[in-house]
């Protein structure tokens, strides 16, 4: 059976097809799934230790073997405890083989929940950060795809954000068809992604901006105040007022902890993991804890330390206004600002306006997030889902289920980009390049001929040999610049007219063969505005191969038709006749080119001759154009090739447009 026949199949059988969204995140990590064959349904959480949501956190302990999860927290005596391990970093093993393990950990744990089949097809969809090259993206697929997960997709976050926030109505169609600034903060990075017209493109790359750098900052401060009680210098808090001196460590004790996080790993993540409780309660609730204490446990150090988490309104205010080394000595809240200002500043600069600004990821519900959002975008409305934990997964499983029933539908429109638009532009060609012509010869008669013999005239150039050389690098700068650019363009806009209906109608077939709503797609099929200003560079004549024989070729029929035309008026002018005439007689024309005719004489070619010169001339000029373009092939498969490339990439962007339309 053939990939195509394969699709097909796929397309019309969906019953046996669960998609599921795996948000597997730097510090949390979720699952929701969906049916292929139920386009309506809402995302179900698929649960791992009977919760929506875990923590991206694996354990091993010697007897008991490997948990994942709150599970793998809960395992005191694990000898080894691994938190928050997603990255780029794809060539380090421990990370291969830390990701891996967790990830066949909740496969296997599915499995023997019965949450997934074994005879189903499962398809899973994972996200991973905007900013991520397409190189990383393909090395985490492929890094996911061995050994542990069947089907895998790898889809941006930002997308599937937007994704579920269309579906649950967090926003229209219409405003997310302007444009939405897509905030996603996670535990190690904060994306910003602007969506203009539903297709996501990305600002700038992902900033190591994340949400755990609190948390570790939660632990020091937690040892710095106690060294300070101990010390007699406190600078944030009054321990005292709050803790009595049996809970609060000794100096000793402080700095035996601080040798044994330096010396296990798991103690020190397990006591970071427990400042992420105490960071995650206080800005769930933090009017409570503006003066109190979160409370959220104890973490036994080795049967021997109690470390508790010291977080307040004061120590958190401390903890976001202290300069960091991880951010250039800026602290997270002055970091996060800059970095906002940053991206409105260069929104402005490529002229976008968002309309709407959504919050995604666990961390966007830190309070000072929205703050600073209304600050630097004080006139824009700033979204959030309820659940911000879960939106990424709900979006991936959405995608997924979009994804997959479109998947015919792509691979009919990639085949008919690749075997038959390019037969299509080509019958044209002939059309296009005779508008060229005309274009061409407009231009080179309004912007060269008619100024150069004028500058003859008024005696500005000496000779006609001098002409001759004039026209030739004027020709040269102005077929190579952009106002013939622009001619080509505005030519060419015009001509897509003609063929974009031949291409609709294809387009328009393919998308009633799978039941997909014609109106989200055909309208959209070439949308010139979006790509116009890419259609110079792609058919600029400094793109041709065969751009100096052009050239040549144009520049010699110019000064060829020009001179004659010229030469005839003066040879019929007025006294001056029977002069050239007898100089052209005896000397040849050649004496005649370098002879520096008097002004006065010039005086009598008027601009009603030098426009009649350049009008009668124009039909043969632009014949000769035309001729010159159709008989040089590398002109002609340049020119199919570079618009098909454009047309390609403006239906496929279309396309996949056309995906989060038609959810």
């Amino acid at each position: 059976m053939s990939s195509m026949e394969q699709i097909e199949l796929l397309m019309h059988d969906y019953h046996n097809i669960k998609i599921i969204g795996f948000d597997l995140g730097h510090g949390e990590t979720a699952l929701t799934w969906v049916r292929a064959d139920h386009p309506e349904t809402t995302p179900q959480s698929l649960l791992i230790n009977n919760r929506k949501s875990q923590i991206t956190a694996i354990a091993h302990h010697p007897k008991k073997g490997r948990f994942i999860g709150e599970m793998a927290y809960q395992m005191p005596d694990a000898t080894i405890f691994e938190i928050a391990f997603k990255s780029r970093q794809f060539s380090e093993t421990v990370y291969r083989q830390n990701i891996k393990e967790f990830v066949n950990a909740i496969y296997k744990h599915l499995v023997d929940t019965k949450q997934i089949q074994l005879g189903d097809d499962n398809y899973f969809f994972i996200g991973c950060p905007s900013g991520w090259w397409q190189e990383e993206i393909e090395s985490y697929k492929q890094l996911l795809s061995q050994d542990c997960l069947p089907n895998v997709t790898v889809v941006k976050e930002s997308r599937a954000a937007l994704m579920h926030a269309k579906e649950s109505g967090i926003f229209t169609i219409e405003e997310l068809q302007k444009s939405v600034l897509v905030i996603d903060i996670g535990s190690s990075t904060t994306d910003y992604t602007l969506v203009k017209g539903i297709s996501d493109t990305p600002i700038d790359f992902g900033h190591d901006l994340g949400a755990s750098l609190i948390e570790k900052e939660i632990l020091k401060k937690t040892l710095e105040c106690q060294r300070q009680y101990r010390e007699g210098r406190e600078e944030i808090l009054r321990l005292g007022e709050i803790l009595r001196d049996e809970e609060i460590l000794q100096l000793e004790e402080i700095s035996q902890l601080e040798k044994i996080f330096e010396q296990n790993k798991v103690y020190k993540n397990r006591c970071e993991l427990r400042c992420r409780k105490a960071k995650e309660e206080y800005f769930t609730y933090q009017e409570s804890y503006e003066d109190n204490l979160v409370n959220v446990g104890i973490e036994d150090i080795q049967r021997k330390f109690k470390f508790l988490p010291l977080v307040n309104g004061k120590i958190m205010n401390a903890i976001l206004s202290q300069p960091l080394p991880e951010l250039g000595n800026k602290s997270w809240r002055d970091a996060f600002r800059d970095q906002l200002q940053a991206v409105k500043e260069k929104l402005e600069h490529i002229g976008f306006q968002p309309s709407a600004i959504l919050l995604t990821g666990s961390a966007s519900k830190m309070s000072f997030v929205l703050e600073i959002c209304q600050e630097v975008f004080p006139n824009l409305p700033c979204k959030r889902d309820g659940e911000p934990e879960l939106s990424i997964a709900r979006g991936l499983a959405r995608w997924g289920r979009v994804y997959i029933r479109t998947a015919g539908f792509l691979e009919e429109i990639s085949q008919f980009l690749d075997q038959e638009l390019t037969g299509i532009v080509g019958d044209y060609i002939p059309t296009f390049l005779e508008k060229l012509a005309e274009d061409l010869a407009n231009g080179l008669v309004d912007e060269v001929i008619k100024p150069s013999v004028q500058s003859w005239r008024n005696r500005d150039i000496t000779t006609l040999s001098s002409l001759e050389s004039e026209i030739e690098q004027k020709a040269k700068t102005w077929l190579t610049g952009n106002d013939a650019n622009n001619r080509m363009t505005t030519c060419l806009v015009e001509w897509l007219s003609t063929i974009q209906n031949e291409v609709r109608e294809k387009t328009d077939s393919i998308c009633r063969k799978y039941g997909l709503p014609i109106g989200t797609f055909d309208n959209k099929t070439i949308d010139l505005g979006d790509h116009t200003e890419k259609v110079p560079t792609s058919i600029s004549l400094d793109d041709l191969t065969g751009l100096s024989i052009f050239v040549g070729h144009l520049v010699a029929l110019i000064v060829g038709v020009v001179l004659a035309g010229l030469f005839h008026i003066l040879l019929f002018t007025g006294i001056i006749a029977p002069i050239v005439g007898i100089l052209a007689y005896f000397l040849g024309e050649s004496i005649v080119k370098d002879t520096d005719i008097p002004l006065w004489i010039r005086k009598l070619v008027p601009n009603q001759k030098i426009d009649e010169l350049a009008y009668q001339k124009k039909p043969e000029l632009q014949q000769k154009i035309q001729q010159t373009l159709t008989q040089d092939p590398t002109i002609a498969v340049k020119l199919g090739k570079s618009i098909s490339e454009w047309l390609k990439e403006s239906v496929q962007e279309q396309a996949d447009k056309a995906r989060l339309l038609i959810a």
